[in-house]
């Protein structure tokens, strides 16, 4: 029995020192939401991202104003595993989580027409990268976080496809990370 127990408790042990660490969502003063940041290392979506975001009770987020982008930037800024790169004309770019912006093609005047959020709020507020969204290859129609090589500035949005793999002018990866926004604390 004494074995036993020992070894549930090092079972317990090495399970706590192997599980993912999922940091509690920050909470934004301007609106009340939450925001979780969630890191998935193989890569993922944006589409998958929006599917999982909405299994977690949330949604991708929706970045309506300069100070939502901001708080937004604070949560990821030093967080290295939220990164991966694009490689374009020898300059490697910071690719960051996705976010709840999409193109609906049925409305776009190319490339800047028919982008919205998923939730409906009007896309009031912007902060495209210098030059972003620019379509390449036709197929770039979701936003994400995004810094350009050597920028000091705070991440910027830019276009990809929901796949960036797809691309064959830039080396792009998936992002590895996306951001799920949650409308105030439910209930007890």
């Amino acid at each position: 029995m004494r074995q036993t127990v020992a070894t549930l408790m090092l079972l317990g042990a090495t399970a706590l020192l192997t599980a993912p660490a999922q940091a509690e969502p920050g909470r934004w003063s301007g609106n009340g939401h939450r925001y979780e940041v969630v890191v998935v290392p193989e890569g993922i979506t944006w589409l998958d991202a929006k599917a999982a975001a909405s299994a977690r009770g949330g949604y991708l987020a929706t970045l309506t104003s300069a100070e939502e982008n901001r708080f937004v930037w604070s949560l990821i800024a030093n967080q290295p595993r939220v990164w991966t790169t694009s490689l374009r004309q020898g300059q490697t770019d910071a690719v960051g989580p996705w976010i709840g912006l999409v193109q609906i093609r049925h409305q776009a005047q190319e490339p800047k027409g028919g982008w919205q959020w998923i939730s409906g709020e009007p896309l009031a507020s912007t902060n495209w990268a210098a030059g972003k969204p620019n379509n390449l290859e036709q197929i770039e129609d979701y936003g994400h976080l995004f810094r350009v090589a050597g920028s000091k500035d705070p991440a910027t949005w830019n276009d990809l496809p929901n796949d960036p793999t797809r691309l064959s002018v830039v080396r792009a990866q998936r992002p590895v990370a996306y951001i799920v926004e949650f409308d105030r604390q439910p209930a007890p």
